[in-house]
């Protein structure tokens, strides 16, 4: 079932923008940021919900960061007192 709503054509506009730039569609899109849209599912999210989510939470963090070193990330320095 569709409905229509009666939308400013630039919110309506800025909506699919953000939803494809997400890859998900509108409603999904509305789901994942208005309480109450949201389908229960068996585990409490779909996959392009995980996506998004993971997606926009990836955003939060400093782009400008150092990356880790090799020494920091190896194996020995993550179980050295094993």
């Amino acid at each position: 079932m569709r409905t229509t709503l009666d939308l400013d054509e630039k919110t309506a506009q800025k909506l699919r923008e953000l939803a494809a730039a997400n890859g998900v569609s509108v409603d999904q899109l509305l789901a994942t940021y208005v309480p109450g849209l949201r389908q229960p599912s068996g585990n409490g999210t779909n996959a392009d919900e995980a996506v998004l989510a993971f997606d926009q939470g990836s955003d939060s963090f400093p782009q400008d960061s150092a990356p880790l070193s090799d020494e920091a990330i190896s194996r020995a320095s993550v179980y050295r007192d094993r």
